[in-house]
């Protein structure tokens, strides 16, 4: 689905953050400030026009970033065709990566002559039709993006995010990991966007800054809390203790959100599973038993922020009669 807002493609969280350049690799003053002041790597090489170059990045705010080479350096200018490859090749990219978000600005337009409309119409025409992944292109100004949607609709009132959550886990329980991988399909089958190690990280990855990305990314982190879990996590041991650090700085920051971190308990008692620094915390007690149809239900709604307390309903009419109310 392609949406459109207004601002840079820097002000918000995605998955994949791609940045216009020409194909000598050079980049407009403005994009190279952005780059700069987020402490970005700058790619000043040649890129053939009309491709992709993709690189995953230490950002808060993405995991990759893409150069598409939008604008010929030798005439200054750009075109329809040339902006549909680069949005074929970001699209696949996407499909193969499992990429839920991508901020896109209006690539051609600008430095390359495009005019507003003609860059987003083909834009939309070749990203339009992926259902999985979440395309926003970025309007600097108010004026473009009310020349544009004058003739589209975010159809906002329709939409629901897919939301995105990490599942911290301790991989020593063989039962237990296949437990966890169990819950993330699950989750998936619901339009959650459950990342597990086994299902992203690739070979390759630098593992902290994986484990950091999905933790600032995630809009949800559930922590699958077992008795090997609780070790890890309070003497800052393996994989787990890496996330802990990470996760308590996180949650320093988060404010008044509370409800960003859901412990599950795995054990029969609470005391041999949750870590230290969350025992304060409301926990789903699960034990050992398999997932729950009502479990899963209740989590899901949870992930998605929905309400799970039943509808007020009317006051009975033998209270009304008690207190002397006819209405």
């Amino acid at each position: 689905m392609v949406r459109i807002e207004v601002g840079s493609i820097f002000d918000k969280k995605c998955d994949l953050l791609v940045i216009p350049c020409s194909d000598c690799g050079s980049v407009t003053g403005s994009v190279m400030h952005d780059l700069e002041s987020h402490n970005l790597p700058i790619y000043m090489r040649p890129i053939p026009l009309g491709e992709v170059y993709f690189q995953d990045v230490h950002y808060e705010n993405a995991s990759t970033i893409a150069y598409a080479a939008s604008v010929n350096a030798n005439t200054t200018t750009s075109n329809k065709d040339i902006i549909a490859q680069i949005a074929k090749a970001i699209r696949k990219f996407s499909q193969e990566n499992n990429i839920l978000s991508v901020n896109i600005p209006l690539l051609g337009s600008g430095a390359g002559g495009m005019s507003s409309k003609e860059s987003f119409t083909t834009l939309y025409n070749e990203l339009g039709g992926d259902n999985q992944t979440r395309y926003t292109v970025f309007c600097l100004t108010n004026y473009v993006y009310n020349a544009i949607s004058s003739n589209y609709s975010n159809n906002s009132e329709t939409e629901i995010a897919r939301p995105r959550v990490f599942i911290s886990y301790a991989g020593n329980d063989t039962e237990n990991a296949a437990w966890v991988k169990d819950l993330a399909s699950k989750l998936r089958e619901c339009g959650i966007d459950a990342r597990l190690d086994i299902f992203h990280l690739k070979p390759g990855f630098d593992l902290p800054q994986w484990m950091t990305n999905e933790v600032v990314l995630a809009g949800k982190v559930l922590l699958i809390c077992d008795n090997y879990y609780m070790q890890k996590a309070n003497f800052k041991k393996g994989g787990v203790g890496w996330e802990t650090m990470i996760i308590q700085g996180d949650m320093l920051v988060q404010g008044n959100n509370k409800q960003k971190y859901i412990a599950i308990v795995r054990e029969e008692e609470v005391e041999k599973a949750l870590p230290i620094y969350i025992r304060s915390k409301f926990a789903l007690n699960w034990g050992k038993k398999p997932i729950s149809q009502e479990q899963l239900e209740e989590l899901v709604l949870r992930l998605y922020d929905c309400d799970i307390e039943p509808e007020l309903g009317s006051v009975p009419a033998y209270v009304r009669k008690k207190m002397g109310n006819t209405l």
